[in-house]
């Protein structure tokens, strides 16, 4: 009898605690499984209009006919510098990841959704050596945020189609929204609301 699918280890990485899988190992499982075709669809194209934010919808089929899909979006604010000039690519390997844990049943977050995977890789060596916890980010300036476009309707439909998946209710959008950046849903930058999609996908 031939041996279950499996995650091989040498995919996993360790940050601080946590476990990630990378998107190789991610394709790995997914061929094992059977699997039959991989679909990829742009929402949005990066534009200086809608504050450079790709976002894509991946489909996963399976050899049986079921079918996974997710968003993934990328954007100057959530990748390294070396990949700010390929994000809608990023945005398609990031909804192919999502797609691709769904169907393979994997809840580790992958790799190349973190929004600096050099830092991510360099964070247990930093740990080591100050044993001191991540500073977080410091938010935008709120003037700054006033001036950015507001979210596109590619990026309203996203926030849609992932609070529906996940059983999000429109009165619990609006307080996660409050939050995390001050103000309510529709006011949001596209700069906001791709961050907010993000902790939509990494809340399942």
């Amino acid at each position: 009898m031939s041996d279950k699918p499996k995650l091989d280890d040498r995919f996993i990485m360790r940050i601080e605690g946590r476990e990630f899988v990378k998107y190789p190992g991610l394709l790995d499982l997914a061929h094992q499984k059977g699997i039959s075709r991989i679909e990829v669809e742009a929402l949005q194209f990066p534009v200086k209009e809608n504050g450079s934010v790709a976002i894509c919808k991946a489909v996963v089929v399976s050899k049986e006919g079921d079918s996974f899909s997710d968003i993934g979006d990328a954007s100057p604010e959530n990748v390294n510098s070396r990949i700010v000039k390929h994000l809608l690519r990023m945005a398609s390997t990031r909804a192919i990841a999502r797609a691709l844990r769904s169907f393979t049943n994997i809840g580790m977050t992958c790799l190349e959704e973190l929004a600096d995977i050099d830092e991510a890789e360099e964070a247990p060596k930093k740990a080591r050596k100050t044993n001191a916890p991540p500073k977080a980010p410091d938010p935008p300036p709120e003037p700054q945020r006033q001036t950015q476009p507001k979210m596109s309707d590619a990026q309203k439909k996203a926030i849609h189609n992932l609070a529906q998946r996940r059983g999000i209710t429109g009165e619990e959008l609006e307080k996660r929204a409050v939050d995390a950046y001050g103000t309510a849903l529709a006011h949001l930058s596209t700069a906001d609301t791709s961050q907010f999609i993000r902790s939509l996908q990494q809340a399942a």
